[in-house]
């Protein structure tokens, strides 16, 4: 959800409305977005096929040697 808001002597909050018809995933408590600094993006984890339902977990990828394997993608950053 979200709201407009103007702020002036007092804050005074708009009428509450969704700001996108897809769901995005969550795990336990704790949604998996982000809002950009600028304030005007988000970053919204989905599942591949571009839905935010909730699915069973299948499987789990563990990347060991992370910055290694970045090095190897991406070379010649320092």
């Amino acid at each position: 959800m979200v709201v407009s808001y103007r702020q002036g002597d007092s804050f005074a909050p708009g009428p509450v409305r969704v700001w996108s018809a897809m769901r995005s995933l969550s795990r336990g408590p704790v949604p998996i977005y982000d809002l950009a600094r600028d304030g005007k993006r988000f970053a919204v984890v989905l599942n591949p096929d571009g839905t935010g339902e909730e699915k069973p977990i299948k499987s789990v990828t563990i990347l060991l040697n992370f910055f290694d394997e970045l090095r190897r993608r991406a070379p010649g950053g320092k």
